[in-house]
């Protein structure tokens, strides 16, 4: 339990070192930073259980249905592992390059396809669940749509 309690705490310095580090970046790259170290954080508040931390991330529109149904994937789900496997970035709903030539480009929506190793009861079995994660960009600020669905089965 140490080692995992340790392991999460350099997860953690991590994230905060990314964030500080964003201020030197240009326009494009500090936005994918800022969407990056956000994606990291969710998803490290979210299969902590930390849920009232993740809401935070969580786009407003959704957030009472986030609230209502994390109740249940508090009590009915262990996450072992989780693993980015895409990301997809747009601007109007256009394909965007994630290294783009033009430092003027921008997008505002990202597509992050992550595979999670869980367990979910009355099951003891482990499960792989595969869930694209919608994130858009409001005001300058990125949201989830955090797909917690795929957890309640």
């Amino acid at each position: 339990m140490n080692i995992l309690i340790g392991h999460h705490r350099i997860k953690f310095l991590f994230l905060f070192l990314l964030i500080i580090s964003c201020g030197t970046i240009d326009p494009f790259k500090q936005s994918q930073q800022e969407l990056d170290i956000k994606i990291k954080a969710f998803n490290f508040e979210f299969e902590s259980k930390a849920f009232d931390r993740a809401a935070r991330f969580v786009h407003p529109d959704l957030l009472k249905d986030f609230q209502q149904k994390s109740l249940k994937v508090f009590k009915d789900t262990t996450f072992l592992e989780n693993t980015i496997l895409d990301l997809k970035l747009f601007k109007d709903d256009q394909p965007v390059r994630l290294a783009p030539t033009d430092p003027a480009e921008d997008f505002n929506r990202s597509e992050v396809t992550i595979r999670y190793q869980v367990s979910i009861l009355p099951s003891t079995n482990l499960k792989t669940i595969t869930v694209t994660q919608e994130w858009i960009k409001l005001q300058d600020t990125w949201f989830v749509n955090p797909k917690i669905d795929s957890f309640l089965n």
